[in-house]
């Protein structure tokens, strides 16, 4: 029998779609490893557009409900740690989203930025690196001026690389970012002590990889200075990090 879903109401779109699809797998009618229908398929049996069909893709994926195999389809989790239990509120899940798609913006740009900052970066610009990141490690147990600084750190990588479309693009992100301390505070623990030594640990290898010139070496220390949130979100929505 072909699957039957409800319409719902636009304004609740992504999360009533993300909820429906989970009553399903605790039903049984969703069994572990199979397919669902694509995305625009299930945007004509919502009756929604496909942007709230892509937004509830990242909901149940974050939640670990489904994976996303390109090319291939989307797929019910073998062990999708949603069954028997409802999505947390839409408040908590849709700052996820906002933050994932965030930091995965900033990855893109940052990583770029500290590879380019390996090649470019002048005298001047390298001491200004290794200060904050010393004064990041004296005030790591500051929340306030940790963040401040490590603001400071990830525009400091931007100026060294002398592109002011780089430098422009990394502050407006880190801005936004910076939106998102409260929930990854609370939400998350990034502020707790293994991830705080773990963030200066990465921000300190990336700033001498870039004094060294080391240039793709700069650009793995950025990824993994950034992906500390992904990895918290993904442990957090109970989604095993990869």
């Amino acid at each position: 029998m072909p699957l039957q879903f409800s319409n719902i109401h636009v304004n609740s779109a992504p999360q009533a779609l993300a909820q429906q699809i989970v009553d399903r797998i605790n039903k049984g009618e969703l069994a572990p490893g199979s397919q669902l229908p694509s995305q625009r398929k299930l945007a004509e049996m919502f009756g929604v557009s496909l942007s709230s069909i892509r937004e509830a893709v990242k909901i149940l994926d974050i939640m670990g409900c489904i994976t996303v195999a390109h090319g291939r389809g989307m797929f019910v989790a073998e062990d999708a740690p949603c069954t028997a239990t409802r999505l947390p509120d839409t408040a908590s899940v849709f700052e996820a989203v906002s933050l994932r798609d965030l930091m995965a913006a900033r990855q893109v740009v940052e990583c770029a930025a500290a590879k380019m900052a390996a090649v470019q970066a002048d005298e001047e610009s390298i001491a200004h690196l290794e200060s904050l990141v010393r004064k990041m490690r004296e005030n790591q147990d500051s929340t306030r001026t940790y963040y401040q600084l490590d603001f400071g750190f990830h525009l400091a990588v931007a100026e060294a690389t002398g592109n002011r479309a780089i430098i422009e693009m990394i502050k407006l992100l880190v801005e936004r970012s910076h939106d998102y301390i409260g929930f990854m505070d609370e939400s998350l623990g990034i502020s707790m002590a293994f991830n705080a030594d773990r963030a200066m640990t990465t921000a300190e290898q990336t700033v001498a990889h870039i004094a060294a010139g080391r240039e793709q070496e700069a650009g793995q220390a950025m990824h993994g200075h950034l992906n500390i949130v992904n990895v918290e979100i993904d442990r957090g929505f109970s989604k095993k990090p990869d």
